[in-house]
């Protein structure tokens, strides 16, 4: 397959997956969905998993938006299925703002990500830095967009 014929390799932070994954409305859902259709490949890191997990099995997030036990383990489920499991890049060649975001950083680098997709501006602020020349860091507009140009 050559690079024109790939799937993109895309992070899609913990947050943008939280939030499509309790409301069936807006753009971090239709990303979910585009995802779940196959537009890209989804990677993540053991850690990213876990803080997913860990996030969704909150009893203020299962309660106040109605995120049933069942629906939970089908996300996960498809996480599992469909997601590339990928290693952190040990160094970061950049400097990120906030210490909590070093982990999508370091899965997009350590999986050869295309895009990291955010809406985190300690994140979106490094899009375009010379020492990350092989990705793309977007929101989700923006990404979405780009899949869908044709």
């Amino acid at each position: 397959m050559s690079r024109e014929q790939r799937l993109l390799r895309v992070v899609v932070d913990t947050n943008i997956f939280v939030s499509g994954a309790i409301s069936p409305r807006g753009l971090p859902n239709q990303l979910l969905q585009a995802w779940i259709s196959g537009v890209f490949t989804l990677l993540i890191s053991a850690e990213q998993h876990a803080e997913l997990e860990e996030v969704l099995s909150r009893p203020q997030i299962a309660g106040r938006y109605n995120l049933s036990g069942e629906s939970r383990t089908h996300l996960l489920f498809l996480v599992d299925t469909l997601a590339l499991q990928v290693p952190l890049r040990r160094r970061l060649p950049v400097h990120v703002r906030d210490p909590k975001d070093d982990h999508l950083l370091a899965a997009a680098l350590g999986g050869k990500a295309d895009y990291l997709v955010t809406g985190d501006e300690d994140l979106l602020t490094l899009d375009g830095d010379p020492k990350l020349p092989n990705l793309r860091i977007l929101a989700v507009r923006p990404f979405l967009d780009l899949t869908t140009a044709s």
